[in-house]
Protein backbone atom coordinates (compact mmCIF):
# COMPACT_ATOMS: atom_id res chain seq x y z
CA UNK A 1 0.00 0.00 0.00
CA UNK A 2 2.80 2.27 1.08
CA UNK A 3 4.73 1.83 -2.30
CA UNK A 4 1.48 2.28 -4.08
CA UNK A 5 0.81 5.92 -2.50
CA UNK A 6 4.61 6.52 -3.34
CA UNK A 7 4.04 5.45 -6.88
CA UNK A 8 1.19 7.35 -7.56
CA UNK A 9 2.68 10.75 -5.36
CA UNK A 10 5.19 10.20 -7.78
CA UNK A 11 3.52 10.15 -10.89
CA UNK A 12 2.15 13.35 -9.74
CA UNK A 13 4.77 15.23 -9.42
CA UNK A 14 6.33 13.95 -12.65
CA UNK A 15 3.03 14.99 -14.39
CA UNK A 16 3.44 17.97 -12.47
CA UNK A 17 6.29 18.37 -14.26
CA UNK A 18 5.73 17.77 -17.87
CA UNK A 19 2.58 20.57 -16.65
CA UNK A 20 5.56 23.04 -15.77
CA UNK A 21 7.96 22.47 -18.65
CA UNK A 22 5.14 22.91 -20.67
CA UNK A 23 3.50 26.48 -19.45
CA UNK A 24 7.47 27.37 -19.59
CA UNK A 25 7.48 26.63 -23.25
CA UNK A 26 4.70 28.07 -23.88
CA UNK A 27 5.36 31.43 -22.32
CA UNK A 28 9.05 30.85 -23.89
CA UNK A 29 8.10 30.99 -27.47
CA UNK A 30 6.51 33.62 -26.89
CA UNK A 31 9.07 35.76 -25.34
CA UNK A 32 11.28 34.64 -28.15
CA UNK A 33 9.43 35.73 -30.74
CA UNK A 34 8.95 39.17 -28.56
CA UNK A 35 12.49 38.91 -28.01
CA UNK A 36 13.38 38.80 -32.22
CA UNK A 37 10.98 41.85 -32.25
CA UNK A 38 13.02 43.41 -30.24
CA UNK A 39 16.47 42.84 -32.20
CA UNK A 40 14.58 43.56 -35.46
CA UNK A 41 13.28 46.96 -34.06
CA UNK A 42 16.74 47.30 -32.09
CA UNK A 43 18.45 49.96 -34.87
CA UNK A 44 15.17 52.31 -34.95
CA UNK A 45 14.08 51.91 -31.36
CA UNK A 46 11.37 54.09 -30.10
CA UNK A 47 9.07 55.41 -27.18
CA UNK A 48 6.10 53.32 -28.66
CA UNK A 49 7.95 50.05 -29.40
CA UNK A 50 9.21 50.00 -25.38
CA UNK A 51 5.48 50.62 -24.30
CA UNK A 52 4.62 48.07 -26.52
CA UNK A 53 6.74 45.50 -24.72
CA UNK A 54 6.35 46.57 -21.44
CA UNK A 55 2.90 45.67 -22.06
CA UNK A 56 3.69 41.94 -23.27
CA UNK A 57 6.22 42.09 -20.56
CA UNK A 58 3.28 42.85 -17.86
CA UNK A 59 1.11 40.23 -19.37
CA UNK A 60 3.84 37.39 -19.00
CA UNK A 61 4.77 38.41 -15.91
CA UNK A 62 1.03 38.05 -14.50
CA UNK A 63 0.89 34.61 -16.50
CA UNK A 64 4.16 34.00 -14.21
CA UNK A 65 2.38 35.52 -11.42
CA UNK A 66 -0.33 32.64 -11.75
CA UNK A 67 1.12 29.64 -13.23
CA UNK A 68 1.03 26.61 -10.52
CA UNK A 69 4.97 25.77 -9.75
CA UNK A 70 4.05 22.00 -8.71
CA UNK A 71 6.62 22.29 -6.23
CA UNK A 72 9.35 24.36 -8.18
CA UNK A 73 9.05 26.98 -6.93
CA UNK A 74 12.70 27.81 -6.33
CA UNK A 75 13.16 27.11 -10.59
CA UNK A 76 10.06 29.80 -11.28
CA UNK A 77 11.84 32.39 -9.31
CA UNK A 78 15.18 31.84 -10.37
CA UNK A 79 13.45 32.08 -14.31
CA UNK A 80 11.73 34.93 -13.32
CA UNK A 81 14.97 36.87 -11.45
CA UNK A 82 17.14 36.22 -15.28
CA UNK A 83 14.10 38.07 -16.76
CA UNK A 84 14.35 40.77 -14.78
CA UNK A 85 18.31 41.04 -15.38
CA UNK A 86 17.60 41.02 -19.02
CA UNK A 87 14.97 44.02 -18.29
CA UNK A 88 16.93 45.60 -16.11
CA UNK A 89 19.87 45.60 -17.84
CA UNK A 90 18.29 46.66 -21.08
CA UNK A 91 19.86 50.84 -20.81
CA UNK A 92 18.40 51.81 -24.37
CA UNK A 93 15.09 50.32 -23.71
CA UNK A 94 15.33 51.90 -20.18
CA UNK A 95 16.38 55.67 -21.30
CA UNK A 96 13.29 55.39 -23.43
CA UNK A 97 10.76 53.81 -21.50
CA UNK A 98 11.06 53.01 -17.77
CA UNK A 99 11.69 51.09 -14.46
CA UNK A 100 8.07 50.28 -13.45
CA UNK A 101 7.92 46.71 -14.12
CA UNK A 102 10.92 46.31 -11.32
CA UNK A 103 9.12 45.63 -8.17
CA UNK A 104 6.25 43.44 -10.36
CA UNK A 105 9.68 40.62 -11.30
CA UNK A 106 10.21 40.89 -7.75
CA UNK A 107 6.54 40.07 -6.45
CA UNK A 108 6.92 37.00 -7.62
CA UNK A 109 10.37 36.37 -7.11
CA UNK A 110 10.28 36.61 -3.15
CA UNK A 111 6.72 35.20 -3.12
CA UNK A 112 8.39 31.96 -4.82
CA UNK A 113 11.55 31.80 -3.23
CA UNK A 114 12.07 34.21 -0.17
CA UNK A 115 15.36 33.12 1.02
CA UNK A 116 17.15 34.09 -2.27
CA UNK A 117 19.25 36.34 -0.87
CA UNK A 118 21.31 37.27 -3.58
CA UNK A 119 18.11 38.62 -5.64
CA UNK A 120 17.43 41.15 -3.06
CA UNK A 121 20.47 42.93 -3.81
CA UNK A 122 19.03 44.17 -6.94
CA UNK A 123 15.71 45.17 -5.29
CA UNK A 124 16.62 48.70 -3.83
CA UNK A 125 18.24 49.70 -7.02
CA UNK A 126 15.68 48.77 -9.13
CA UNK A 127 12.09 49.50 -7.64
CA UNK A 128 13.23 52.29 -4.94
CA UNK A 129 15.69 54.82 -6.81
CA UNK A 130 14.75 54.50 -10.72
CA UNK A 131 11.10 53.32 -10.52
CA UNK A 132 10.19 55.01 -7.69
CA UNK A 133 8.07 52.56 -6.09
CA UNK A 134 9.75 52.61 -2.50
CA UNK A 135 6.69 51.61 -1.02
CA UNK A 136 6.22 48.69 -3.06
CA UNK A 137 9.97 47.82 -2.07
CA UNK A 138 9.57 47.73 1.88
CA UNK A 139 6.34 45.85 1.23
CA UNK A 140 8.12 43.07 -0.71
CA UNK A 141 10.79 43.11 2.14
CA UNK A 142 8.50 42.49 5.06
CA UNK A 143 7.06 39.90 2.79
CA UNK A 144 10.51 38.31 2.77
CA UNK A 145 11.41 38.82 6.03
CA UNK A 146 8.24 37.53 7.32
CA UNK A 147 9.48 34.04 6.10
CA UNK A 148 12.72 33.96 7.59
CA UNK A 149 14.41 34.04 11.12
CA UNK A 150 17.64 35.07 12.64
CA UNK A 151 19.66 32.12 11.74
CA UNK A 152 17.76 31.04 8.30
CA UNK A 153 18.76 31.75 5.66
CA UNK A 154 22.27 32.95 6.80
CA UNK A 155 22.48 36.56 6.15
CA UNK A 156 19.50 37.30 6.47
CA UNK A 157 20.32 40.37 8.55
CA UNK A 158 21.25 42.33 5.38
CA UNK A 159 17.73 42.25 3.98
CA UNK A 160 16.76 44.11 7.60
CA UNK A 161 19.73 46.79 6.24
CA UNK A 162 18.90 47.05 2.89
CA UNK A 163 15.19 47.59 4.67
CA UNK A 164 16.33 50.67 6.86
CA UNK A 165 18.16 52.22 4.01
CA UNK A 166 15.23 52.45 1.86
CA UNK A 167 12.72 53.55 5.35
CA UNK A 168 15.54 56.33 5.67
CA UNK A 169 16.53 57.73 2.31
CA UNK A 170 13.56 56.74 0.02
CA UNK A 171 10.80 57.22 2.49
CA UNK A 172 11.99 59.42 5.86
CA UNK A 173 10.66 57.35 7.89
CA UNK A 174 12.89 57.74 10.21
CA UNK A 175 11.78 55.93 13.27
CA UNK A 176 11.00 52.38 11.11
CA UNK A 177 14.55 52.76 10.01
CA UNK A 178 16.19 52.69 13.49
CA UNK A 179 13.73 49.53 13.83
CA UNK A 180 15.11 48.02 11.39
CA UNK A 181 18.41 49.05 11.75
CA UNK A 182 18.31 47.85 15.16
CA UNK A 183 16.84 44.23 13.86
CA UNK A 184 19.92 43.87 11.44
CA UNK A 185 22.24 44.41 14.48
CA UNK A 186 20.63 41.96 16.07
CA UNK A 187 20.23 39.25 13.64
CA UNK A 188 23.66 40.00 12.91
CA UNK A 189 24.66 39.49 16.35
CA UNK A 190 23.57 35.60 16.39
CA UNK A 191 27.21 35.23 14.07
CA UNK A 192 30.42 35.15 15.86
CA UNK A 193 32.77 35.77 12.61
CA UNK A 194 33.64 38.87 11.68
CA UNK A 195 31.56 39.10 9.08
CA UNK A 196 28.89 39.29 10.95
CA UNK A 197 30.33 41.48 14.15
CA UNK A 198 31.26 44.10 11.80
CA UNK A 199 28.08 43.96 9.80
CA UNK A 200 26.30 44.71 13.59
CA UNK A 201 28.54 47.43 14.73
CA UNK A 202 27.28 49.09 11.19
CA UNK A 203 23.77 48.77 11.69
CA UNK A 204 24.07 49.48 15.41
CA UNK A 205 26.36 53.02 14.52
CA UNK A 206 23.76 53.85 11.97
CA UNK A 207 20.72 53.68 13.85
CA UNK A 208 22.78 55.97 16.53
CA UNK A 209 23.63 58.66 13.86
CA UNK A 210 19.63 58.28 13.22
CA UNK A 211 18.52 58.70 16.62
CA UNK A 212 20.74 61.85 17.37
CA UNK A 213 20.07 63.81 13.98
CA UNK A 214 18.64 62.26 11.03
CA UNK A 215 19.83 65.26 9.02
CA UNK A 216 23.18 64.95 9.77
CA UNK A 217 26.24 64.32 7.15
CA UNK A 218 27.16 60.95 8.61
CA UNK A 219 23.43 59.66 8.82
CA UNK A 220 23.27 60.33 4.85
CA UNK A 221 26.59 58.90 4.30
CA UNK A 222 26.20 55.96 6.21
CA UNK A 223 22.37 55.07 4.17
CA UNK A 224 24.41 56.05 0.66
CA UNK A 225 27.47 54.04 1.31
CA UNK A 226 25.35 50.79 2.51
CA UNK A 227 22.98 51.38 -0.84
CA UNK A 228 26.49 51.40 -2.96
CA UNK A 229 28.24 48.29 -0.64
CA UNK A 230 24.70 46.53 -1.50
CA UNK A 231 24.32 47.18 -5.23
CA UNK A 232 24.92 44.68 -7.97
CA UNK A 233 25.15 47.01 -11.01
CA UNK A 234 26.33 49.93 -11.84
CA UNK A 235 23.49 52.33 -12.77
CA UNK A 236 23.24 52.04 -8.34
CA UNK A 237 26.54 52.11 -7.71
CA UNK A 238 26.90 55.20 -9.99
CA UNK A 239 24.18 56.97 -8.35
CA UNK A 240 25.58 56.26 -5.19
CA UNK A 241 28.54 57.51 -5.81
CA UNK A 242 27.26 60.55 -6.92
CA UNK A 243 25.31 61.41 -3.84
CA UNK A 244 28.57 60.79 -1.37
CA UNK A 245 30.56 62.90 -3.96
CA UNK A 246 27.51 65.51 -3.05
CA UNK A 247 28.19 65.29 0.58
CA UNK A 248 32.08 65.54 0.01
CA UNK A 249 32.86 61.85 0.60
CA UNK A 250 35.80 61.10 -0.87
CA UNK A 251 36.81 56.96 -1.76
CA UNK A 252 39.62 54.85 -2.20
CA UNK A 253 39.81 50.79 -2.76
CA UNK A 254 42.24 49.66 0.23
CA UNK A 255 44.59 46.51 -0.29
CA UNK A 256 42.29 43.92 0.17
CA UNK A 257 39.64 45.43 -2.55
CA UNK A 258 37.03 47.52 0.14
CA UNK A 259 35.95 50.77 -0.31
CA UNK A 260 36.56 52.74 2.05
CA UNK A 261 34.88 56.72 2.69
CA UNK A 262 36.70 59.60 4.07
CA UNK A 263 34.50 62.58 5.23
CA UNK A 264 36.25 65.60 5.46
CA UNK A 265 37.39 66.68 8.88
CA UNK A 266 35.87 70.51 8.03
CA UNK A 267 32.47 68.94 7.51
CA UNK A 268 32.81 66.79 10.57
CA UNK A 269 33.67 69.76 12.55
CA UNK A 270 30.84 71.76 10.97
CA UNK A 271 28.16 69.03 12.10
CA UNK A 272 29.49 68.82 15.72
CA UNK A 273 28.81 72.91 15.75
CA UNK A 274 25.82 72.51 14.29
CA UNK A 275 24.97 69.63 16.79
CA UNK A 276 25.76 71.85 19.65
CA UNK A 277 24.13 74.69 19.22
CA UNK A 278 21.08 72.69 18.28
CA UNK A 279 21.67 70.74 22.16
Amino acid sequence: MENAFSRHSQSLKSWGLAVFVAACGTVLVNLQELRLTEIKSSADLTKETVARQAIAEKNSLELWKNIPAFGYDNLLSDWVFLRFLQYFGDSEARKLGDYALSADYFDIIVEKDPWFIEGYYYLSGSSSLFAGTPDRTVDILNRGLAQMSPRQPRKGHYIWRMKAIDEHLFLGDIQASVRSYLKAAEWAGYYSDQESQDAMRRSQASAAFLVRDPRSIMAQVTAWSGLLGQSRDSTTRDRAMFELAKLGVTMRIDENGQVKFKVPPEVLEAEKEALQIQE
